[in-house]
């Protein structure tokens, strides 16, 4: 899953979505054992979320992986891992430390966490100028590009200048060891894990996905055993927007459409590049989600 404190089907306090469970369930549909679950910290899982760091995440889900080979009813030799957003990230560090057959990389391919929030900021820096009126001018003085792009600098001296795993930033407690461990990887170096993998990769990021940039695509274009899907008009979590995709409002942009089914095209690509697997997985499909 992505970041933050969402739970294994995608939902968190204001927030339900569904986007995992709706990942899950196409995935069932199409034959496949699917196993999700909390992460650190966070609804089921045990743990403290505030003090972890990437490498914790990645070994947890290490964990995860190991568990579902040792399923008699899994191939262990053909496990397929999905990652969305910075699980992206996630699953491609997985591969560097686990045998799997394939990834999956929904919003984040081949992007580091520092690129993703310039990105970000860019884009509420673009809007920001766009904005007409009064409340445009507010937005500016409070969310421009380059003091968007100074908090974030804070923040990173802030974790690089400490070797404590949690630091309070602007009265928030949060993971310091998880931004150093972050910041320790550039875009290059996850397109070079992803060239380096030599299995099938299955790479999609919207053209609208306002959290991670799907030029970023580029950079594995064209890397053998690699499929990069770039949707015209899909956003972060799979759909197809139909408003003036709002930095502003992507919140509830997202809570509106994830009521709609994932975008078919999207779908469609998944589920064709699925089909390699098929028939990979013995023994009874698995419904019902496992905690961890």
């Amino acid at each position: 899953m992505g970041t933050g404190k969402l739970d294994r089907d995608g939902n968190g306090p204001g927030s339900r979505m569904n986007i995992y469970r709706d990942l899950s369930d196409l995935f069932v549909e199409e034959g496949f054992v699917v196993i999700r679950y909390d992460k650190r910290g966070t609804h089921r899982s045990s743990g403290d979320f505030n003090s972890a760091g990437l490498s914790d995440l990645v070994d947890d889900a290490v964990s995860v992986t190991e568990y579902v080979k040792s399923l008699p009813y899994v191939d262990a030799g053909k496990v397929v891992i999905c990652g969305h957003s910075e699980g992206a990230m996630v699953a491609t560090l997985l591969s560097e430390k686990e045998d799997v057959a394939g990834l999956m990389l929904l919003g984040g391919a081949a992007t580091c966490l520092k690129d993703a929030l310039r990105y970000q900021s860019r884009l509420v820096g673009e809007q920001s100028e766009e904005k007409k009126g009064i409340a445009g001018a507010i937005l500016r003085r409070m969310a421009s590009q380059d003091k968007t792009d100074a908090r974030q600098d804070e923040l990173f001296e802030r974790c690089l200048s400490t070797g404590e795993d949690t630091i309070r930033f602007q009265g928030v407690k949060m993971s310091a060891k998880w931004v150093r461990e972050h910041l320790s990887y550039t875009s290059d170096d996850y397109a070079g894990m992803l060239k380096a993998f030599g299995k099938p990769i299955l790479a999609v990021t919207g053209t609208a996905d306002l959290s991670a940039d799907y030029s970023s695509l580029d950079s594995i274009k064209g890397v053998p055993a690699v499929t990069c899907y770039a949707p015209e008009g899909v956003n972060h979590i799979l759909r197809e927007i139909d408003d003036d995709n709002s930095v502003m409002k992507v919140k509830k942009q997202y809570l509106r459409l994830s009521a709609r089914p994932i975008h078919p095209g999207t779908k469609e690509t998944m589920v064709g590049w699925l089909s390699q697997f098929s028939g990979r997985c013995r023994g009874p499909v698995m419904r019902r989600v496992r905690s961890w």
